[in-house]
């Protein structure tokens, strides 16, 4: 059942990403690892108007103890402007499908409508340095399966070596309410990542 949740979502993202194709301006492969998770992303940029800049995201991250999460969503980010220099926010949507044990041998499936957003703070006398936080918040309302809501959190320090290449030290959690117990972290810790454009 789990499987064939991932491969419908993969090739919606497929078939979104073709559909897209002609207004995508970059792309991006975001990679982050530490001892327990490992996570791919791939982020298209799908072009500036008047209300910001798009990305269109999606990917997968694997947790040992065989926890398991898929995601694809789009994002809306702009700078703020000469108000706050240096500061730029985002506000998106996201679609989660996920295999969660936590520390529970109990294996539960999951997926999810969250909404969030991140904020991000470039020093205007470093603006190669940044800092980001987000979160991603699913309710009852839109979370299915065994779960009955979702959370993300996460902050990272990035720097760019180059205008393609960014390396960061981040942190991250990522947990389900689910029925059959209040809460399962399908995965927390400092991780190490770099996300390289092309």
């Amino acid at each position: 059942m789990l499987l064939r949740r991932i491969v419908a979502l993969s090739l919606l993202s497929v078939s979104t990403m073709v559909t897209i194709s002609t207004t995508a301006l970059a792309d991006t492969i975001d990679i982050n690892l530490r001892d327990a998770s490992a996570q791919l992303q791939y982020i298209s940029s799908m072009g500036r108007d008047a209300l910001g800049k798009t990305e269109f995201h999606f990917g997968v991250l694997y947790v040992n103890k065989n926890n398991l999460l898929s995601d694809f969503g789009l994002l809306v980010k702009d700078e703020l402007g000469g108000n706050a220099p240096g500061f730029s926010v985002g506000v998106g949507i996201k679609g989660v499908v996920a295999r969660v044990t936590g520390n529970n041998p109990e294996v539960s499936n999951a997926s999810a409508l969250a909404l969030g957003g991140l904020v991000r703070y470039s020093p205007p006398a470093s603006p190669r340095l940044g800092i980001v936080g987000q979160v991603y918040l699913s309710p009852n309302i839109v979370t299915f399966g065994d779960a009955d809501r979702y959370v993300e959190t996460g902050a990272r320090l990035e720097f760019e070596l180059i205008p393609q290449a960014v390396v960061y030290l981040g942190y991250r959690r990522i947990g389900f309410g689910l029925k059959s117990r209040p809460y399962a972290i399908l995965d927390e810790g400092v991780n190490l990542g770099v996300r390289i454009s092309f």
